[in-house]
């Protein structure tokens, strides 16, 4: 998994991933891993998509 979200295909793959682990997050890594993709999505989402 990439750990950086720079462009939108990034984004598009983030989303997937995060949906397939809160289905069911098997185990505390997928839990970490989900948090630290809300966060990098969160500010990706920042700086992508204002409403400016």
């Amino acid at each position: 998994m990439n750990y950086e979200i720079n462009t939108e295909d990034d984004y598009r793959d983030a989303l997937k991933r995060f949906l397939e682990i809160c289905v069911a997050p098997k185990d505390e890594l997928e839990v970490k891993e989900m948090y630290l993709l809300m966060e990098l999505m969160g500010r990706y989402e920042q700086e992508n998509c204002s409403s400016n």
